[in-house]
C-alpha cells in the first residue's frame, strides 16, 4: 500500500494534466497556441518533422498543469495527506518536479513521432502489422521514458519499480483511453 501512495507523486500530475489537456482540447482552448506546431512547420526528407499535432499548446498546458498539480499535491502532503515519498526531491522542489514531468512527457513522445512521420504513419496512428504493434507499444511508454530521463538527475527508480510503471502504462494508458472514447470524449482507443 505503502508503494502505490508513493507512486501518487508520479501519477497524480500526470493524471490531472490529462484530463486538463483533454478538456482544452474539447473546449479548443488557447487557439494560437494549437497554431503553434513544436517543429515550426520544419520537414526533414520532404516530410514533418513531428506533426501538425505536436503543438505548443499541449507542451504548455503539460508542463503548467503537471508543475501546479504537483505543488497542490506537496502542499496538501505538508499539511493534511501526508503522503509516503517517493522522491524527496518532488516534496521539496515540487514545482520543479513538475517541470521536469511535464517536459519528459513531451520531450518523451518526440522522436517517436519522427520516426512515424519518417515512414509515413500519421499522427495518432500506429500503423499496421508487426510495425503498427511496435508503435502501439512506444506510444504507451514514450512519455513515462521521457518523465524517467527528465527526473534521472534527482530521482534514481530501482529497477522494479522502473518494471513496475511500465506494466502500470501497459495496461492504464490504453485503459483510459478506452473510457475516454466511451464517454465521447475521444474518437479512438489506438
Amino acid at each position: 500500500m505503502t508503494l502505490v501512495l508513493q507512486l501518487l507523486w508520479l501519477a497524480v500530475p500526470v493524471i490531472v494534466s490529462g484530463l486538463v489537456h483533454l478538456a482544452v482540447l474539447k473546449l479548443d482552448l488557447l487557439p494560437g497556441l494549437r497554431a503553434l506546431p513544436i517543429d515550426g512547420g520544419a520537414t526533414f526528407r520532404g516530410k514533418r518533422v513531428f506533426g501538425a499535432n505536436k503543438t505548443w499548446r499541449g507542451a504548455v498546458i503539460t508542463i503548467s498543469t503537471m508543475s501546479l498539480t504537483a505543488w497542490a499535491l506537496a502542499e496538501l502532503h505538508a499539511c493534511c495527506l501526508h503522503l509516503p515519498t517517493l522522491v524527496p526531491f518532488a516534496e521539496t522542489n515540487p514545482l520543479a518536479w513538475g517541470i521536469l514531468l511535464g517536459a519528459g512527457y513531451i520531450a518523451g513522445e518526440l522522436p517517436n513521432s519522427i520516426v512515424k512521420r519518417q515512414i509515413g504513419i500519421g499522427p495518432g496512428r500506429s500503423g499496421s502489422g508487426l510495425v503498427g504493434r511496435v508503435f502501439w507499444v512506444v506510444d504507451q511508454l514514450d512519455s513515462l521514458a521521457g518523465m524517467l530521463l527528465f527526473t534521472w538527475p534527482v530521482w534514481h527508480p530501482p529497477p522494479a519499480l522502473v518494471l513496475l510503471l511500465v506494466v502500470i502504462m501497459l495496461v492504464a494508458h490504453p485503459l483510459g483511453a478506452w473510457i475516454m472514447v466511451l464517454f465521447g470524449l475521444k474518437d479512438r482507443v489506438g
